[in-house]
């Protein structure tokens, strides 16, 4: 009997202690519910990672010293003296630089941080940076909800780039904007464009990185500031340039584009960036892949980025009946034109942009030193010719070879 009266008693304390359990996580589970539905649009876009567990209190008004900052001494009368003098009676000066951000310049200390209590880091009156940021900076809030791209920086918060009260710099960023910003985090690019040895003019223009990308973010992949990297390109390269190196002027791509419908593949796609490295390279033309600098060259398949999409077969082969139609029967004759210790280079007879008069990108002019001369191609149903001032026409047929006497 007396065992049984233990074992009831041991059920009741079980299910006591069952009961004052659920009791007791059930408050939490429904505050915690509470908390998460309590949260603001604001909050849920922006993030509360400011939020602190216990209530932030400013010191004085934790001690109770209401006649810190008030005349009155059960406080909410008049201050003993305007921010923000008042602040600086503890808060070192935050006025010290050249540019004073608007609320700081105005000793609106209060327009950032509760002069009491808040529930966030630093007394501030948002749950996150971006989101106290964004409630005057408007258009900015906008921005960084309508772009698929941000700059992971700004993501993070503003304040990685920008002082909340003051710097030396415009718009209050820790450096300047414009390029040492930006080299702070991209030390790669830093190191990069000072080693290369065919440098990108762009960088030395008066908006540096930022002729490029948008500090902020983008539409567009690596937060350019135009579509394409051809459009962007364009904004520059539609004029003659004179390159940093050696002066020499690069022509208006635009304005050869313009004339010359046929585009190279890259053009189409309006991709420069898969040939150019638009940080500099040590390429011709910032290319990122090596291609001769001079008409005559000793071939070499890693000293040309054209095999980044054409097949070197289509070089390194002497005999070929699928390589290449350009070919007098099975004699290869991109072989024996470029693959040579005296080889010519693919833009002996290619243009890489674009061309109009004759197919597969041929040029309707060469340039051999100082002489300009014509190519004057013939395209026939099975091969064709050509006229260059190097030799006399020439001819070549993947049907019936021919025989070129001269």
């Amino acid at each position: 009997m007396k065992k049984g009266c233990v074992f009831v008693k041991n059920i009741v304390v079980s299910l006591l202690f069952a009961c004052i359990s659920a009791f007791a996580q059930a408050p939490v589970a429904d505050a915690a519910k509470t908390k998460e539905v309590a949260l603001t649009e604001a909050e849920k876009f922006y993030g509360t990672e400011l939020r602190s567990k216990a209530k932030v209190k400013h010191p004085p008004f934790e001690w109770g010293d209401c006649t810190t900052c008030h005349k009155d001494a059960k406080g909410g009368g008049a201050l003993i003296m305007d921010p923000p003098e008042l602040c600086a009676m503890c808060h070192e000066p935050k006025d010290g630089k050249k540019f004073i951000h608007g609320p700081v310049a105005a000793g609106a200390c209060t327009t950032c941080h509760n002069p009491h209590e808040s529930d966030n880091a630093k007394l501030l009156v948002s749950a996150s940076i971006n989101e106290l940021c964004t409630s005057c900076h408007q258009d900015k809030g906008d921005f960084l909800k309508q772009t698929p791209n941000i700059h992971p920086p700004v993501k993070d918060q503003c304040t990685n780039c920008h002082d909340p009260h003051t710097e030396d710099h415009q718009f209050q960023l820790k450096a300047d904007g414009k390029k040492d910003l930006c080299v702070m985090c991209h030390v790669d690019k830093e190191v990069w464009t000072k080693e290369v040895t065919d440098k990108h003019g762009a960088l030395d223009r008066p908006r540096k990185c930022l002729e490029c990308h948008d500090p902020h973010g983008s539409s567009n992949p690596k937060f350019l500031v135009k579509d394409t990297s051809k459009e962007l390109c364009l904004t520059c390269h539609s004029q003659p340039v004179k390159t940093d190196e050696t002066g020499e002027t690069l022509a208006d791509i635009g304005k050869h584009l313009d004339n010359n419908p046929d585009w190279h593949g890259p053009i189409l796609w309006g991709d420069c960036a898969a040939c150019h490295n638009p940080h500099g390279s040590n390429n011709l033309r910032m290319l990122k892949k090596p291609f001769p600098r001079t008409f005559y060259e000793s071939f070499e398949t890693d000293n040309y980025i054209c095999f980044q999409c054409h097949e070197k077969e289509k070089i390194i082969d002497a005999n070929t009946t699928t390589a290449t139609n350009f070919r007098n029967g099975s004699s290869n004759m991109h072989f024996v034109h470029v693959d040579k210790e005296k080889g010519r280079s693919c833009r002996a007879c290619h243009d890489f942009h674009g061309t109009k008069e004759y197919p597969h990108h041929l040029r309707a002019k060469t340039q051999f030193g100082k002489i300009n001369f014509p190519i004057r191609f013939i395209e026939t149903e099975n091969g064709g010719s050509c006229a260059p001032a190097c030799h006399a026409r020439r001819h070549y047929d993947r049907v019936e070879p021919k025989v070129n006497l001269k």
